[in-house]
């Protein structure tokens, strides 16, 4: 009989795509939970070399047949794993159940009082920061979260408090799985158009995200996603904190002060909501004040890299909508205090990129200087999207004379290291591989 204190004693899963955030993190929680865990990815990411500190020994990097285990393993993949991919071939071959990543993030929510984080931006690191204000505050609590703190370099852990925070994912609609006790909701915009076919428009989001919360015990959400969600949701607590002008960044609620370390607006927005969990969960305004100002951020998000050899400072910043790569910039901005912002935008998905042209460019039009590098298709296939880059270049010369196409990673290193001066700041966005280009910037 499994131990209760690590239910999944006795199973053993095979993560294919183990390295991406979402997978990594559900493999870690499994191990921790008593389960054995193998994997292979394509690649090796930054959460395969997170897997092998946190002790996940058993990653193969690439895919094939001889990394599936026998019977009775289970196979877990993600939306990226297509059916003909050899390793889930193999895995029928050999009779193995195969499990949707979601379906496994569904079964630790049983196992849980589970708060989800959902909404169109910011899950992350709303999550994330939610996670660290409860262990802060000696909840103890289990997570998995889309990106890594920085430091420990770590996503996800399986805690002692029976508390689970997780990121509801609203791409495939799974988060309507979930058994939920608090929802929580960050903002409703529109994405997910093309590339999966998810959604219509932006009142599809908001049913979708309205019926999760609905489903869950308590919904805690910014007046935002309240404006939207209305229709579909009654009896909702909505955030509104009251913004402090100046330095430091600090919000208002429930009579108390707030400060964060995180530049931009929408941080503040976001650790209120983080705030409103965290009390209704038994934490205290000091110790939250105290875990707000101690979060070290997460990698690729606002991640300052280092230096050029001018001074120029580097961030890497994954955004990859119009809607958060405006806030990246905004958030530089704020950052460079009177130096210049110079940016370069990796398109994430042709659809994204051809459904969003024109707020791309004009969120790329609030910086001094930017660059547009080609599209990083993901799992699109660029066979199908040739005529998105020239579309782009087109719009970029017409609407934004500031921005221009990418000569190339090399000459655009050597370009940005020739720009740069001490002062400016260099922001490198997408969630692609950009975040690449600062090893060719930082001295």
């Amino acid at each position: 009989m499994p131990d209760a204190r690590m239910p999944l004693v006795g199973r053993r899963f095979h993560f294919i795509g183990i390295g991406g955030c979402g997978m990594s993190g559900l493999a870690l929680v499994a191990r921790e939970l008593g389960a054995q865990v193998t994997g292979s990815d394509a690649k090796q990411t930054i959460y395969t070399d997170s897997l092998e500190r946190n002790g996940v020994t058993g990653v193969t990097i690439g895919h094939t047949a001889a990394s599936v285990p026998d019977a009775p393993a289970q196979v877990v993949f993600s939306s990226a794993i297509r059916p003909e991919n050899i390793e889930r071939a193999e895995a029928r071959r050999k009779g193995l159940d195969e499990l949707h990543r979601s379906e496994l993030l569904t079964e630790f929510t049983a196992l849980h009082e589970t708060v989800a984080v959902g909404g169109a931006h910011g899950k992350s690191s709303t999550a994330a920061l939610l996670a660290h204000v409860l262990t802060a505050c000696g909840k103890e609590p289990s997570y998995v979260v889309g990106a890594l703190l920085r430091p420990p370099g770590v996503h996800a852990a399986a805690g002692a408090g029976g508390t689970l925070v997780i990121e509801a994912d609203e791409s495939d609609k799974s988060l309507l799985n979930y058994q939920v006790h608090t929802a929580v909701v960050t903002n409703v915009d529109l994405d997910h158009v093309g590339d999966s076919g998810a959604y219509h428009d932006i009142a599809d989001v908001a049913k979708v995200l309205g019926e999760f919360a609905a489903n869950a015990q308590a919904a805690i959400v910014s007046a935002q996603a309240a404006e939207h969600l209305a229709p579909f949701l009654s009896g909702m607590t909505v955030v509104r904190p009251d913004l402090v002008g100046g330095e430091p960044m600090r919000f208002r609620l429930h009579g108390e002060d707030y400060e964060v370390n995180q530049p931009g607006e929408h941080q503040l927005h976001n650790a209120a909501l983080v705030v409103e969990v965290a009390l209704a969960r038994g934490c205290v305004p000091g110790d939250i004040r105290a875990a707000l100002l101690s979060f070290p951020g997460l990698a690729r998000r606002f991640e300052l890299r280092g230096r050029t050899k001018t001074g120029a400072r580097v961030y890497d910043d994954y955004a990859h909508h119009p809607v958060e790569v405006a806030a990246a910039l905004a958030a530089a901005r704020q950052v460079a205090r009177g130096g210049r912002v110079l940016a370069v935008f990796q398109p994430h998905l042709f659809s994204r990129t051809h459904q969003f042209q024109t707020e791309f460019l004009d969120a790329l039009a609030t910086v001094d200087l930017a660059w547009v590098e080609p599209v990083y298709p993901a799992r699109e296939n660029p066979e199908e999207w040739t005529h998105v880059a020239e579309e782009l270049a087109a719009d970029v010369a017409g609407r934004a004379p500031q921005t221009r196409m990418s000569p190339g990673r090399g000459d655009l290193a050597r370009l940005l290291l020739d720009e740069a001066a001490d002062g400016d700041v260099v922001m490198l966005i997408g969630a692609g591989d950009v975040n690449a280009l600062a090893e060719d910037l930082v001295s």
